[in-house]
């Protein structure tokens, strides 16, 4: 075990180092928080087209959202729904099925939104402490610097 205490220019430079990894850390988290949003709006946005299969079968057409906010008109033959289940594989499902995995999936992505905001608020607080310590040292360093220039004044 080393028994060296670091110098304040060392703390300095290992602190803003965590700073820095705290700071991409939290960046990754919100682009992941973002990712995640969409994904919840894409399968929000299935899950109510799928729904409304059962109200449209009477007349047999439907608006189908196709991406990027845009419909298309379609007739509707068969109610059987192919439901994208990972490693681009689908799995052909009825209309309740269906539905039952989609909100299975859309429960998946509120549970990992609320673990991302837990680790964010976890990280921000180390960030604040970090930049607590940080702030310490920089004010000592300053104490420090204006009482060596003190003694040199009462030498000189």
């Amino acid at each position: 075990m080393n028994d060296k205490m670091a110098t304040p220019q060392e703390m300095h430079t290992q602190l803003s180092y965590e700073l820095a990894v705290y700071k991409e850390q939290i960046s990754l988290i919100k682009r992941e928080t973002e990712r995640i949003g969409l994904t919840t709006v894409d399968l929000t946005n299935a899950l109510s087209t799928v729904e409304n299969l059962k109200k449209e079968e009477e007349k047999k057409t439907l608006l189908v959202p196709v991406g990027g906010g845009t419909m298309v008109k379609g007739a509707v033959s068969d109610t059987r729904i192919l439901v994208p289940v990972g490693a681009q594989y689908l799995v052909e499902m009825d209309r309740e099925n269906a539905i039952a995995e989609l909100n299975k999936r859309i429960e998946a992505t509120k549970n990992a939104v609320e673990k991302l905001s837990e680790e964010f608020q976890k990280i921000s607080e180390k960030m604040k402490e970090t930049s607590g310590k940080l702030r310490d040292i920089k004010k000592s360093e300053k104490t420090s610097k204006r009482a060596d220039e003190n003694i040199q004044e009462d030498y000189i």
